[in-house]
């Protein structure tokens, strides 16, 4: 698969990443960016079952039932995103040990300012690639 250079992603779809975020503080926030190639145009908020505000465990079910709606909506997906509570939107020490999706672009909001700072990565073989992206 072909790692794409940069990304458009929706205005709303960066409102719902806040919100769900912003709600879920102090612990992280976690989801699946979905849309068509480049263009990121749904967010899947997805259970975190780790109670520690320095990681995330996504719920099984709701991982499988998203599966489901990007295909029935026919939808690409496209990257993780995870918020970061206490650091800034760059991939911690575990993001890059423990990054199990190469082929998918890796997305951080830092919640550690007033405001907010979203980050996009390719994070392989351990290294963090950055990625540019257009709010449309």
């Amino acid at each position: 698969m072909m790692t794409i250079s940069y990304f458009s992603i929706d205005s709303l779809v960066i409102k719902n990443i806040q919100d769900y975020c912003t709600s879920l503080f102090p612990l992280q926030g976690y989801g699946i960016l979905a849309g068509q190639t480049h263009y990121i145009t749904h967010f899947f908020p997805i259970t975190n079952l780790n109670t520690c505000a320095c990681s995330f465990e996504f719920d099984p079910r709701d991982y499988i039932e998203t599966i489901k709606k990007l295909r029935d909506l026919q939808l690409e997906w496209i990257g993780i995103i995870h918020s970061h509570t206490l650091t800034d939107a760059a991939p911690s020490a575990r993001d890059l040990t423990h990054w199990s999706y190469p082929e998918k672009s890796c997305w951080i909001l830092s919640l550690k300012e007033v405001e907010f700072n979203l980050c996009a990565y390719y994070i392989k073989h351990g290294q963090a690639i950055p990625v540019i992206y257009e709010i449309l």
